[in-house]
């Protein structure tokens, strides 16, 4: 009961120097980048020896600012990391080589593990070993600088086990879409190992413990997917290759910093604060509040992307802006200038790093459109229902015909012609539609000239008609009564 109470605290204490007093990757071997040899005493002993060694040599020494602290730890078949030393004692270690003596009891700040108490469940194989250099603070670089060799373990002993170099790896992380992805997409990841016949597993992770997937090296390449995000941020990934066999190739990491952004969308307030439509009429001089969103986010305690701002291209001042962070540039103040000339235009806000671009189109002045519709609409909408409507309903059916006839043919087709000359094809389109109520003369009128003819052709073989058919008719009756045939009452000279 003893010793298993003794095994938990110094496991306890382990961590926590391992995790508050020094900094070490919590990934494995982080980077097995020292050309030099670990030199044990004694070259062999029990998996419950405390500390395990009483010394190591370290040929190359520690390379600056790597030179606090040393970690000492095996590395498990399933990729994981376990410490046996963690030791400040006889620091720093500039000598080279750096000789280090461990006396039988841990000084303060250092800490012994048994080899059997940090596997738990011992079995026997090879266990590649690392010994890494640390810093104690994490100035600007946190990988630790690692040498690599391998112990055997035999039953209840382990002794040095001289093998060939493991071979060194590399794992890349890429993201599709780059750079950043919208809101509520998924992220396709994919690692690939170098070399590209190292057999293992890519554990990919989030926010540095959080696993997203475990997925099988072929050919160098690895793939996994992020699951879809519904708000900003700057989400930290990673991807650690696990060798298959650790004794050939080494584990290695690799992180990035991948942004998850919202979408692009513009809002624009006046300067009562009363939000602006789509594409507003502005004033030269006019005061706006521009808040656009769908930039890269700030990471915690910082600024995000810087944001230019551009009005029809050219640079405009405020000339940028930094986004918050949820990627957005709030309450942006920006006066119009009070040159600008009548027309269309645009205000722009794009990311300086990202690229993302938003637009804010509004016009100034009496646009060619606007007064074009307005022509339109007063000349064919007026004449249409003045002339074929009211004629039309007034008169009757003769009256309403001849007035819709003459005045929508003239003064729909004249106004509707001039709308359209002036604000093309909307002019008429309107006047049609109200001239169309009238009756034949109105639906003349509003067509604006093409209306008008197919109005003017069609009255005439209806007239011809007519008069075909009132002829025939006073020839029926003709012969009728002359046969005496014809319709009439009371008694005929006949009875």
């Amino acid at each position: 009961m003893k010793r298993r109470m003794h095994a938990a605290v110094l496991s306890v204490l382990a961590l926590i120097l391992g995790t508050g007093a020094l900094v070490f990757t919590t990934s494995g071997a982080a980077h097995a980048d020292i050309n030099g040899t670990v030199t044990l005493t004694p070259s062999g002993g029990t998996v419950t020896d405390k500390p395990f060694v009483t010394g190591l040599s370290l040929s190359a020494g520690c390379p600056a600012p790597y030179q606090d602290a040393l970690r000492v730890s095996l590395i498990t078949p399933d990729g994981l990391t376990k410490a046996l030393l963690v030791v400040k004692d006889g620091a720093p270690y500039t000598s080279v080589p750096a000789e280090v003596t461990l006396p039988a009891t841990a000084p303060t700040g250092d800490a012994y593990v048994s080899i059997s108490t940090a596997l738990r469940t011992v079995a026997d194989g090879t266990y590649p070993l690392t010994v890494e250099c640390g810093l104690a603070t994490p100035a600007t670089d946190q990988a630790l600088r690692t040498y690599t060799m391998a112990i055997e373990i035999t039953g209840q002993n382990w002794a040095v086990k001289q093998t060939a170099p493991a071979t060194q790896t590399t794992v890349t992380l890429t993201e599709s879409p780059v750079g950043h992805a919208q809101v509520n997409n998924k992220v396709a990841l994919t690692a690939k190992v170098q070399p590209a016949d190292a057999a293992g597993r890519v554990q990919f992770l989030r926010d540095g413990t959080s696993q997203i997937a475990t997925a099988t090296v072929a050919d160098g390449t690895a793939t996994a997917q992020l699951p879809a995000l519904a708000n900003p941020a700057l989400v930290p990934l990673g991807a650690i290759f696990v060798p298959d066999d650790n004794t050939k190739y080494t584990q290695s990491s690799t992180t990035v910093s991948y942004a998850i952004v919202d979408e692009p969308d513009v809002t624009v307030l006046d300067d009562t604060g009363n939000a602006l439509s789509d594409t507003p009429n502005l004033k030269g001089g006019q005061k706006i509040a521009v808040t656009a969103t769908g930039f890269l986010p700030a990471p915690s305690g910082s600024s995000g992307e810087s944001v230019d701002l551009t009005l029809d291209g050219a640079a405009a001042t405020p000339a940028t802006a930094p986004a918050d962070s949820a990627g957005a540039v709030d309450n942006l103040a920006y006066t119009l200038p009070g040159s600008v000339a009548d027309g269309s235009h645009k205000l722009t806000l794009t990311g300086h790093t990202s690229g993302i671009a938003v637009d804010f189109p509004f016009t100034v002045g009496a646009a060619a459109s606007t007064s074009g519709t307005t022509a339109g609409d007063t000349s064919g909408d007026t004449s249409g229902d003045s002339s074929g409507s009211t004629a039309g309903d007034t008169s009757g059916d003769s009256s309403g015909a001849t007035a819709g006839d003459t005045s929508g043919d003239t003064s729909g087709d004249t106004s509707g012609a001039s709308g359209s000359d002036t604000g093309g094809d909307s002019g008429g389109d309107i006047g049609g539609g109200s001239g169309d109520s009238g009756g034949t003369s109105g639906g003349t009128s509003g067509g604006g000239g093409t209306l008008a003819a197919t109005g003017a052709t069609g009255v005439l073989p209806l007239t011809g008609l007519a008069l075909v058919l009132a002829a025939g008719g006073g020839y029926a009756v003709h012969r009728v009564r002359r046969n005496g045939k014809l319709l009439s009452f009371g008694p005929s000279a006949r009875d």
